[in-house]
């Protein structure tokens, strides 16, 4: 499909389903008069218990010993706490508002300071796993219609591992920039509570973070595509949220920070970062990466460049789900190198490079990459060439995951004799408590 859609018989895209029934762009102002039954609630409630246990299993530490880490503390439990947790709601920072994690530490303070960590991460969780559910709702089933396939890529999302997007807060925005992303691209909701639900979810993500720059044109684009007054709606709700941010950036400007960017290291994150990454599910610099290694410049080139006939026949020929997913990732990948917040000494792009930092930035990168290439491979002309195709992504994909499973337990900060100091400290002694990832992080506050 070349250009803008074809309008279907009612306004919107005509419809696009492969022959294995992958992906279905679909006309959905009307509910299909052969749609099957969705599934029950407690398949669900099954999927949500299993993508759970994945998510513990890699850091069971988060749950038998929680604690709190970067912002988590220094800053949604601290303005929370010093300021009040209604009062602390939109307060700007590094010139963005931040609803959710916000709202997280709203929702915490009835728990008591000792369990605020384990309230945090329950609901890290809950964000972390809501984009698995939406896919496998209903909802998405007219997207893509096969089971197996949905199931692919809620494992390649909830699988694609990173350390710092695992439960905690403070990154918990980029899971939720996914599920708004699932939530634009979905068919329309029929319900007043799935209309409830779009709305809200697109609201909190604008409403938090800088995701609303890159939403916005997205949505005008599906908007223009489909010509749904759902998407419209969307549009408008994402609108007010970029009038809001706009403001924002006059409380708290952003901090200002070295890029030192050039055109070799732009080749060698993507190739590290996104491609490697992606494809051998692990975070950068782990163990398959070309940085460092003689004429990594020119490795990573071929690399690139191998991979782009993927990227290409997508642009042009995946279903448009599929490429408003994958631009969206593109838009947030580029603005996260553009304004990147990872050290705030020396050079940004360096610390990306060397390291693992910044996972947040390529995360729906890494996803959109490996479902685009199992979309490529679904295209190939024979069923021993898909197969094969399959098995060899399949095969690096787990490689990864076996390697490195685990995520490391944070060292004990011993949260619960902090919260205690707390509560038995005279009121108007001021506090300051060391939380992960250690300097100059810590939980600052004045005590009531």
């Amino acid at each position: 499909m070349r250009g803008r859609a074809t309008a279907g018989t009612e306004g919107g895209p005509a419809p696009v389903t492969g022959a294995d029934g992958t992906f279905a762009a679909i006309d959905a102002r009307k509910p299909s008069a052969t749609a099957k039954p969705g599934p029950s609630p407690w398949w669900l409630l099954g999927i949500a218990v299993v993508a759970a246990a994945v998510i513990y299993s890699r850091r069971p530490d988060a749950f038998t010993n929680p604690q709190f880490y970067a912002e988590d503390g220094a800053q949604w439990f601290s303005d929370a706490y010093n300021m009040g947790p209604w009062q602390a709601l939109f307060v700007s920072y590094q010139g963005h508002f931040l609803l959710q994690p916000r709202l997280v530490a709203l929702i915490a303070t009835p728990f008591g300071i000792a369990s605020a960590p384990l309230v945090y991460n329950i609901c890290g969780l809950l964000f972390q796993i809501a984009p698995v559910l939406f896919v496998m709702s209903p909802r998405f089933r007219a997207v893509l219609p096969s089971l197996w396939w949905r199931g692919a890529i809620c494992a390649v999302y909830l699988l694609m591992p990173s350390t710092e997007l695992n439960v905690d807060v403070a990154s918990a925005q980029f899971h939720l920039a996914i599920l708004a992303t699932l939530v634009i691209i979905a068919p329309p909701p029929s319900g007043w509570a799935w209309k409830a639900f779009d709305i809200g979810t697109v609201a909190l993500c604008a409403l938090t973070g800088a995701f609303v720059y890159i939403l916005l044109p997205v949505a005008l684009l599906w908007w223009w595509l489909r010509r749904q007054r759902s998407t419209g709606v969307l549009c408008v709700v994402l609108l007010v949220g970029l009038g809001a941010q706009l403001y924002s950036t006059t409380l708290a400007p952003r901090t200002e920070s070295s890029l030192g960017a050039s055109v070799q290291q732009l080749i060698l994150i993507v190739c590290d970062r996104v491609i490697l990454a992606g494809l051998f599910a692990e975070e950068g610099q782990t163990h398959v990466y070309v940085t460092n290694l003689p004429h990594d410049t020119f490795i990573a080139a071929g690399i690139c460049l191998l991979s782009l006939p993927v990227v290409v026949y997508a642009a042009l020929r995946a279903p448009w789900e599929l490429r408003i997913f994958g631009l969206t990732a593109a838009g947030i990948a580029a603005a996260g190198l553009a304004f990147p917040l990872v050290t705030s000494t020396g050079e940004q792009w360096k610390v990306i490079l060397q390291g693992n930092d910044a996972e947040r930035y390529f995360l729906m990168a890494q996803v959109a990459w490996v479902v685009t290439l199992l979309w490529a491979v679904s295209r190939l002309p024979r069923p021993w060439l898909r197969g094969g195709g399959w098995a060899l992504v399949t095969a690096a994909f787990v490689s990864g995951l076996v390697a490195a499973w685990s995520y490391p337990a944070y060292p004990n900060d011993h949260w619960p004799q902090e919260a205690r100091t707390i509560l038995d400290a005279q009121p108007g002694t001021h506090l300051s408590l060391p939380i992960p990832p250690w300097a100059p992080w810590a939980v600052d506050v004045t005590v009531k």
